[in-house]
């Protein structure tokens, strides 16, 4: 897997965006139904408020902004994971530069884009869903196993984001790792956990404050 590595970040930064944008554009052509905001919106909100939200939501100014985010979300996305592991080598005064972590940070963000085309192509072909909030619902995590109505508020994000594609994230981060450093698969491993784990379970517990502050 080292020639992974060896791919210009440019044009792997600009493939990922693509593929996440082109991704974005046909679950709303498809997913995102106007019939789906009125079954989701119609015990809150009369005809009239929701064809009104739907005319807010669709103008060409938000959809442009809502595409231009997506490679910056993927950018901070990449650049956190980088930051988190390389605090790690700070601790451990093993010396590795940035733009290695970087590297391998943005080749393993190619997990995610795969998550999104994933949760698509189920939610396209099985209509498990009936609102907007199901869809938001990983078709492989631990939240679709047991239910949102079977847990408290506060476990809601911590079960959705224990998913297999988190799961390959991790693994290919270790793999990575291991190539880059010419590490032991138990070393990488650990540095993984103790680093990248751990910086998301911060940042799910900031996230979820959040989430239970403002549902």
């Amino acid at each position: 897997m080292k020639w992974i590595l060896k791919i210009s970040n440019k044009y792997y930064y600009l493939t990922l965006c693509i593929i996440c944008i082109l991704s974005v554009f046909v679950s709303k052509q498809i997913l995102y139904t106007e019939d789906l905001y009125y079954v989701t919106l119609g015990e809150q909100y009369t005809s009239e408020q929701i064809r009104w939200i739907l005319k807010s939501i669709n103008t060409p100014l938000n959809n442009s902004i809502g595409y231009l985010l997506i490679p910056l979300v993927i950018l901070i996305r990449v650049l956190y994971t980088s930051l988190c592991l390389y605090i790690g080598t700070l601790v451990e005064e093993s010396h590795c530069k940035f733009k290695s972590l970087f590297n391998i940070s943005l080749k393993a963000d190619a997990i995610f884009c795969l998550n999104s085309i994933a949760n698509f192509y189920y939610y396209a072909f099985t209509d498990d869903y009936k609102t907007i909030d199901d869809l938001t619902t990983d078709f492989s995590s631990l939240l679709k196993i047991v239910g949102k109505e079977n847990i408290p508020d506060w476990l809601v994000l911590a079960f959705n984001s224990i998913n297999a594609f988190e799961l390959f994230y991790v693994v290919l981060l270790i793999v990575l790792l291991k190539i880059s450093f010419s590490i032991s698969y138990f070393r990488s491993t650990v540095f993984v956990l103790l680093t990248y784990c751990l910086g998301n379970y911060f940042y799910l517990t900031a996230m979820t404050f959040l989430y239970l502050n403002f549902i």
